[in-house]
């Protein structure tokens, strides 16, 4: 009997353990990535670029995959189906989004409840200093919050993965052009130092050299006994 006894003691510390954990599960993950927030926000602002950083994508890359709403920013909404239990069912939806430092969204994972996550960019030197943060409401049962413990550690180790994917699909894109410079298909108008000589046709020129006499200088005095009689009264 001593033995049942420990136990339900046991029982009984472990549920009032549970009510002094909070009732909302936090967790929060950062990656610093070497591009400007300009660039990096899109792939977070965008659902259909989800998945090439997305965590849970390799779990099952048979789930279905559905976008309504918006196609990016504020009311756009990813879906998404599976048979895997780790992937499952649900919906995100982002409820607030705000050009190159933040985006807010709505989880619902159906019968597993609902959370919320978040997306902070913070330009940091030449790059972004991207964070991650999760919370679900856990309720004021003993066992959820226990269980939240648990969720906490799960969504933070996909957190992580899922932003070293971002980081390394971000900085390995090709930068992107320069509008404000010409291209090498634009014309490129030449200035005063660009313009050439028009070719001279060779018929034209040897035929401009025959025709005209060239004067040679006066070398008999002619000219100046000319001007001589003239000064003579």
């Amino acid at each position: 009997m001593r033995w049942l006894l420990y136990i339900l003691v046991f029982l009984a510390l472990l549920v009032l353990a549970g009510f002094l954990f909070p009732r909302v599960a936090t967790t929060e993950r950062s990656v610093y990535i070497a591009e400007p927030p300009q660039v990096v926000f899109p792939h977070l602002n965008n659902f259909r670029n989800f998945n090439q950083w997305s965590p849970w994508y390799q779990l099952d890359p048979q789930a279905e995959y559905t976008y309504e709403g918006f196609p990016e920013g504020n009311g756009a909404v990813m879906k998404w189906h599976s048979d895997d239990p780790s992937v499952g069912t649900g919906s995100q939806t982002i409820t607030a989004s705000e050009p190159y430092s933040h985006i807010a969204m709505d989880l619902d994972f159906g019968a597993q409840g609902k959370a919320k996550s978040e997306f902070k960019l913070q330009s940091q030197g030449s790059g972004t200093n991207v964070t991650w943060s999760f919370s679900s409401e856990m309720g004021g049962s003993p066992v959820a919050r226990w269980m939240g413990l648990l969720v906490e550690k799960m969504v933070g180790k996909s957190y992580e993965e899922g932003l070293q994917k971002l980081k390394t699909v971000v900085e390995s894109q090709d930068e992107p052009a320069d509008s404000t410079s010409p291209t090498s298909e634009e014309a490129v108008p030449a200035g005063p130092s660009a313009i050439e000589p028009e070719e001279i046709d060779p018929g034209m020129e040897n035929e401009i050299l025959e025709e005209d006499e060239i004067e040679e200088p006066d070398t008999d005095g002619d000219a100046l006994e000319e001007f001589e009689k003239e000064e003579l009264p």
